[in-house]
Formats: structure tokens, C-alpha cells, sequence
């Protein structure tokens, strides 16, 4: 090994932890002002997910904050503690109810909008961390301005807990990248 040879390997790894570094920040970039945001939970498909302009419809898949809901008051610290970025990150969540749909709990406690039976939407009593989870009353008819939304997990954090959601709040996403 020559000496050049050692000096030619460290300017090389030099060069790819500065390229790493551009396209780390440029990522965090694109993700904090270019209309893109990252899911890291089990509510939707986990990935790279676009924003984007347009009506909401039953089945779409909203960004939404968690201030949004109506019912926030109870819920745990945990579930509310800002990111490395001093912002509570929003959740993704999937649109189960629109204006002027009526939600009901049916005798098994699966949830039902407009009669139709939700699978995996059984509130449950307790999170994983063992916090203790308060159902929202049911049943109710959403307002014009609201929206009922559901995660695709049965473990999931959503409406089933905290209520409906201001529909002006929610931001229709659509999957650039999943998984």
C-alpha cells in the first residue's frame, strides 16, 4: 500500500459522508417545507406520503394535527410530547366518516358508520404502555365541518378515542413511497 493509496481512501470517504450529509438535509428539507411528510406507525402504510389539493372522501388518507380532535383533554403526555423538532408530530389516519354520517358502537363494540360494520374497530381498554384509554361517547351524528377518522391498526390512536376531527384541519396525503 502506498502512501497515496491510504490518503486516496480517506479524501473518498470524506466525499461520501459530505454527499450523505447534503442528501440527509436535503431530505429533511423536502419533508419539513416541500409538502411531504414521513409515517412511522402502524396507522397507514409506513413511507414517504405527499400532500396534496382536493375534496376528502370516505377511505382517504388525511394528515391531520392532534389539537384537531375534539376530544383531547384526558389524553396522556406520552401521546402529545413534541419531536426532536419541538413539534408534535400529526398522525395519518384514514378517513371513515364524513359530514352528517352517524357513528354507533353495535352490541359486540365494533364501530358502525352509516350502519355499515368498521373491521378492527373495537375501542380497546388500555395502550401498550399500559395508559388507560376512555372510548368516545357514542353514538353521534358528525357535523358539517367534521370528520370520523380510523387507522388501519386495531392498536391505533384515532378517532375511536379522541373524537372527530375539524375536517379544515385535515390534509389529504397520497403514498409516494411505502412499505
Amino acid at each position: 500500500m502506498t502512501p497515496d493509496s491510504g490518503e486516496k481512501k480517506f479524501k473518498t470517504g470524506q466525499k461520501a459522508a459530505i454527499y450523505v450529509l447534503i442528501f440527509g438535509a436535503a431530505v429533511a428539507a423536502l419533508l419539513y417545507f416541500g409538502g411531504f411528510t414521513v409515517n412511522l406507525s402502524a396507522s397507514v402504510p409506513l413511507g414517504l406520503w405527499r400532500r396534496v389539493d382536493g375534496p376528502l372522501c370516505a377511505g382517504d388518507i388525511v394528515e391531520v394535527p392532534f389539537e384537531a380532535f375534539r376530544s383531547i383533554d384526558w389524553v396522556p403526555e406520552t401521546y402529545r410530547r413534541p419531536n426532536d423538532f419541538g413539534r408534535v408530530t400529526p398522525y395519518l389516519k384514514r378517513v371513515a366518516g364524513l359530514s352528517y354520517d352517524r357513528i354507533e358502537a353495535d352490541e359486540s363494540g365494533f364501530l358502525r358508520v352509516n350502519g355499515q360494520i368498521v373491521p378492527d374497530s373495537m375501542p380497546l381498554s388500555f395502550d401498550r404502555a399500559g395508559n388507560e384509554l376512555r372510548a368516545f361517547p357514542l353514538p353521534l351524528q358528525l357535523a358539517s365541518d367534521e370528520v370520523w377518522l380510523l387507522s388501519n391498526s386495531p392498536r391505533g390512536f384515532d378517532s375511536r378515542y379522541l373524537g372527530p376531527a375539524e375536517r379544515e384541519r385535515c390534509v389529504k396525503v397520497v403514498p409516494v413511497f411505502v412499505f
